[in-house]
C-alpha cells in the first residue's frame, strides 16, 4: 500500500487501495496530507532526524522548531498546494526543498 503519494498517479492508486479496504476517501484531504507528509519527510532528511515539524493549515506550511516555535512558512507556488500537487508535483517538491533550505539556513 502506498503510504505517502508523491504524485497524482500514486494518489489515484492510494484512493483505490483505500476503497478496496472499505474506507471513505476525500481526494482534497488526502492531497493535503500528502503535501504535509512530504514536507515533513524532506525536513527530517535535511536535519537528519525528526527535530522540526511541518504543518499545513490554511494553505500555508509552517515549520516549527524543537520548542514548537514557528521558524518559517512556505506558501504555495500558485493558488494552493492542492493545485500545485495536481498540476506539477515534481515542481512542487523542488520548490519545497528550496524553501526548506531558505528556512533552515545553516541549521
Amino acid at each position: 500500500m502506498i503510504q505517502v503519494p508523491g504524485d497524482m498517479t500514486e494518489m489515484r492508486v492510494m484512493i483505490e487501495q483505500l476503497k478496496d479496504l472499505g474506507k471513505e476517501t476525500n481526494e482534497d484531504e488526502l492531497i493535503d496530507q500528502a503535501v504535509e507528509d512530504n514536507a515533513q519527510a524532506m525536513l527530517d532528511e535535511a536535519l537528519e532526524g525528526h527535530y522540526y515539524s511541518a504543518k499545513l493549515k490554511d494553505n500555508l506550511i509552517t515549520i516549527y522548531d524543537v520548542l514548537n516555535e514557528p521558524v518559517g512558512t512556505i506558501k504555495p507556488m500558485e493558488t494552493g498546494f492542492s493545485q500545485d500537487f495536481r498540476e506539477n508535483s515534481d515542481g512542487l517538491w523542488l520548490y519545497m526543498a528550496t524553501e526548506l533550505k531558505r528556512i533552515l539556513g545553516g541549521r
